[in-house]
């Protein structure tokens, strides 16, 4: 049977804690409410915003206070040592998942309105992932220092050995995360036509670690962002790109046929997004062996062109022209 004086206590306990809840959810409020005031027209709106979403996890946090402080007017017993450590450790995560969800919420916005991506916001998933993993690692080692400060201070030593460790296994990796970071200030980016180690194409992605280059004959090959600081290479400021489709056709009238290739390839721009309208294809006679006269027909492409698509209408077109005396037909880079 309890006691009178352990029920006024118990009853005394529970109006402490419901009064500190209450009290520190309206401070909460009356603190959210000011930093809307404070942010509300400026570019950190969003961390009055994400708080205020935050509610439940900030609440979660006004009972652990409220519970400790219920239990101290109860019986200061009831907070015997493991019990401490354990509402420290729940209070370290719960201010960890605060500030996780505050900073990733915060690079999601920036993201958004920076219309430059380059830097860090071409890297903005593995900056997430990094921010969010070093944050819980933190409060792991947190924990591991309120359970035994020996162990804590072991386990951060062995980290701080496997660190080490890591970069030094993970150097190249590193080296190209770093060198993505910096490509923006060499002009490297999507869409960007350049010229390395033999290769010409199109910058199709940017990635942590390496960029897709998509080449005119529609190849994807895989460069590491660290390879762009050990070797030279060429942008074309113009984002544009001249090939050539030559054309082998036996014939006997060559300046005829000169100038239905020259209708042919302006009705095949005209036709296609992939070939820009404003540059007309430009038909060279370049060579003629034993019948056969070669053609060069000259055309810009973009980012966005498609090659197969552009190779299969002139193959169709010129195909269904010559016929048989179409000899051979090849795509080059002017």
């Amino acid at each position: 049977m309890v006691e009178l004086g352990g029920v006024d206590n118990l009853l005394f306990g529970a109006g402490v804690f419901l009064l500190t809840f209450i009290v520190l959810t309206i401070v909460w409020m009356a603190f959210v409410r000011t930093l809307f005031s404070v942010f509300g027209k400026t570019k950190f709106y969003f961390i009055p915003k994400t708080l205020k979403e935050l509610f439940l996890s900030v609440a979660f946090i006004f009972v652990l206070i409220s519970a400790a402080t219920g239990a101290f007017y109860i019986d200061k017993s009831l907070l015997s040592e493991e019990i401490t450590k354990i509402w420290e450790i729940l209070l370290v995560f719960a201010i960890v998942n605060i500030l996780v969800r505050v900073i990733l919420t915060g690079i999601d916005v920036q993201h958004k309105k920076i219309k430059d991506r380059s830097g860090v916001y071409r890297s903005i998933s593995l900056m997430k992932g990094t921010a969010g993993i070093v944050l819980y690692l933190i409060a792991i080692l947190i924990s591991l220092q309120i359970l035994s400060p020996l162990v804590g201070q072991v386990v951060t030593m062995v980290g701080l050995v496997l660190i080490v460790l890591f970069f030094v296994a993970a150097f190249d990796q590193i080296k190209s995360i770093v060198a993505g970071l910096q490509l923006g200030d060499y002009y490297v980016d999507v869409g960007s036509l350049i010229t390395i180690d033999g290769c010409t194409g199109f910058v199709d992605s940017i990635h942590g670690r390496s960029t897709l280059l998509k080449t005119i004959d529609g190849k994807t090959i895989v460069i590491p962002n660290s390879h762009f600081f050990n070797t030279g290479f060429e942008i074309d400021p113009e984002d544009v790109s001249v090939i050539q489709i030559v054309a082998r056709i036996q014939t006997r009238n060559p300046t005829k046929t000169k100038e239905k290739i020259s209708a042919i390839s302006s009705k095949i721009t005209m036709a296609l997004k992939d070939l820009p309208n404003e540059f007309k294809p430009r038909v060279l006679h370049e060579e003629v062996d034993d019948g056969k006269h070669t053609f060069a027909i000259s055309c810009k492409i973009t980012s966005a062109s498609d090659m197969r698509k552009i190779m299969d209408r002139f193959c169709s077109e010129l195909s269904s022209e010559f016929k048989d005396s179409l000899v051979s037909l090849k795509m080059e880079i002017a």
